[in-house]
């Protein structure tokens, strides 16, 4: 018999290429993420690592001590060897350990100790995800320790949690496999869920139908869901995303002459893009917007010294989201267009006028509205067939008021999403995996089960 777990013992974990999200009871669905963790992770130096360690680790819990060359896991090549029965028991105990991390690898550090870390102690860094995929599943498996240790304050030896994991979409089966393993043999889970972003961000939005936009760090991903089932062969992807808004703008900073006067180097640090596109100060205009009001210049608080930039400058550095400036970047409205034209055409009525934006490129002022001039002047005008397939209006979504909790939340929709999963499917047997089930039938399991 499966036990039943409590809501307010539900977990959830959101993947994220640029950043991590988690938080456990999901009691009060007002409530946002209690966890924001970069996902990064630095490799202490061989020699600084004994004396790191302890610091790493959570402060009511015992360093794990490190183990000789007679382990049950060889640290050279990370493969399963024989040993006496006594140690045995020992590497099991080691596995369901509520040390932070894996005493058998690397030494790593997350979020604020890595940030302060001096870098001198610091081996190299490692970007756990990249484009929505994993790069270094060690890192992962010791990401999710602390997470769950460090962040959360769960002892990994008694974990009575359920977990419920949002992946990026286009995960391979195998990619889930590695998850599922992760989840119940170094974090100890009793049960789990994975599902994809694009279906929890629908649901967040009160929707099991539409196009999901998701504007990340990496990339921007158009997905269409159609009747609560991602659709895997019409999704849509450029690579013209955050990262690029970051590239752009300090680009036409350092072009600014009167900008790069205000720095004693007369060069503007990337330091002051970032802080300046994550100000909100960025606005996207519509066409035809009176080009006079953007030769102002906007003043800037940054390093406790004020600064100004050009309102310009301030306009077109996001507006690459729309309209790139390198001809071969695909146009974010001909991707939405290719999402829509892989689907039934039936549905596709549905899909125009269930638009969802999520992710954090989706907070610029004047994207939505930017988008559904474009969507609605360039891309259904284009269309010769006008039937119960096809329609000249779109409509875009987002959080339902009575969430008053997420407002000015709408990009995280796919979080609040997890949540409302979770409160139903993480307490029924028929939609997550079991640790007995994970047992007798291996990694595979998870894909069996769905909500």
């Amino acid at each position: 018999m499966v036990a039943m777990h409590k809501e307010e013992s539900f977990v959830i974990i959101e993947l994220g290429s640029y950043m991590t999200k988690a938080m456990q009871d999901v009691t009060d669905v007002n409530k946002l993420p209690t966890v924001l963790i970069r996902s990064r992770a630095g490799i202490i130096k061989q020699e600084e690592a004994t004396e790191a360690t302890p610091a790493a680790s959570n402060d009511n819990q015992t360093p794990v001590e490190l183990k000789d060359a007679s382990t049950s896991i060889d640290s050279a090549t990370n493969e399963q060897v024989e040993v006496p029965q006594a140690d045995e028991s020992k590497a099991e105990a080691d596995l369901t350990s509520d040390s932070e991390q894996d005493s058998s690898g690397p030494n790593y550090v997350f979020g604020s100790v890595l940030e302060d870390a001096d870098a001198n102690t610091i081996d190299s860094t490692v970007e756990i995800m990249t484009n929505g995929f994993v790069n270094d599943w060690d890192a992962l498996s010791a990401f999710l320790r602390h997470i769950v240790t460090k962040e959360l304050g769960i002892r990994i030896s008694d974990n009575t949690s359920a977990f419920l994991f949002s992946i990026p979409v286009q995960w391979p089966k195998s990619d889930m496999e590695n998850l599922a393993q992760i989840a119940f043999e170094d974090i100890n889970a009793p049960t789990i869920m994975i599902m994809e972003q694009p279906l929890l961000a629908a649901y967040g939005n009160g929707g099991v139908t539409g196009i999901v936009i998701d504007m990340g760090h990496d990339t921007t991903t158009v997905t269409p869901v159609v009747d609560s089932a991602v659709q895997n062969s019409s999704i849509a992807q450029t690579a013209v995303s955050g990262a690029a808004v970051t590239t752009r703008l300090h680009e036409l900073l350092q072009a600014d002459a009167e900008t790069c006067e205000q720095f004693d180097d007369a060069s503007v640090p990337l330091a002051f893009a970032v802080a300046l596109k994550e100000s909100g100060l960025c606005v996207i205009q519509l066409p035809g917007t009176d080009a006079a009001d953007t030769s102002e210049r906007q003043t800037f608080e940054f390093g406790g010294k004020s600064y100004t930039v050009s309102k310009d400058v301030l306009a077109c550095a996001p507006d690459i989201l729309v309209q790139p400036t390198q001809a071969s970047e695909s146009v974010l409205t001909a991707l939405v267009r290719q999402a829509v034209l892989g689907c039934d055409t039936d549905k596709r009525a549905a899909l125009w006028e269930n638009i969802h934006m999520v992710g954090g490129s989706a907070q610029f002022s004047g994207l939505r509205e930017r988008l559904q001039f474009e969507l609605e002047n360039t891309v259904l005008p284009a269309s010769n067939i006008f039937a119960l397939s096809q329609t000249r209006d779109t409509r875009f979504h987002t959080l339902p008021e009575y969430f008053v909790g997420w407002r000015g939340h709408a990009h995280w929709a796919a979080f609040l999403g997890a949540c409302l999963v979770a409160k139903v499917a993480l307490a029924d047997a028929r939609h997550f995996v079991s640790r007995a089930e994970y047992n007798d039938s291996g990694p595979s399991i998870i894909h069996t089960k769905s909500f």
